[in-house]
């Protein structure tokens, strides 16, 4: 007999926004499939009619939680014709989300947080690849191979505790600086 069609919506959404909420919770390995469905309110077979596994489930509500987030940041990245433009805009959005991710953070499991803070800079990367090859910049090293470097590293920069004592301007000119030195 062949299987029915997965559909988008419904119960699908249901228990990909019932795992969020129990990965947030108790953390991935913490959180079982029998868990997901007791609070769904179906029988483990209806799982493994949506999803593969439980990894699968996990790579999809990473998505669909960075999604909105990720959208944002590529609209914003289309008006960024300077370093200085990028500075700008990347201000207000990492402010914003890490108020975002300070409510969630006693709430969130350490592996969760650490796929989650993965899966933004991956899901950032073809954004930054754009915005590079657009710039046209001194650096001839493979774009997607710069994209990750100024990534990776803008994020270890903005998230040390030196960086979050600066003042606003220090803070810029940190982050032109160490561009710079990557994409020069």
């Amino acid at each position: 007999m062949a299987r029915k069609a997965v559909l988008e919506g419904g119960k699908r959404d249901e228990i990909i926004m019932t795992a969020m909420k129990l990965f947030f919770e108790h953390g991935y390995e913490a959180t079982s499939v029998r868990m997901i469905m007791n609070e769904v309110g179906g029988e483990i077979g209806m799982f493994y009619h949506y999803f593969k596994s439980k990894d699968m489930l996990f790579d999809m509500v990473v998505e669909r939680f960075f999604k909105e987030y990720r959208e944002k940041f590529e609209t914003a990245l289309l008006t960024c014709n300077t370093r200085e433009d990028l500075v700008k805009m990347l201000t207000p959005i990492y402010e914003k989300s890490m108020e975002d991710f300070d409510k969630l953070k006693g709430n969130i499991h350490w592996t969760v947080q650490s796929a989650m803070h993965e899966g933004t800079l991956l899901a950032l990367k073809p954004a930054i690849r754009s915005l590079i090859e657009k710039w046209n910049v001194g650096n001839k090293a493979d774009s997607e191979i710069l994209a990750g470097q100024v990534l990776f590293g803008l994020s270890a920069t903005i998230h040390s505790e030196a960086f979050n004592k600066m003042d606003p301007s220090g803070k810029e000119k940190c982050i032109l600086d160490f561009i710079g030195r990557i994409l020069d």
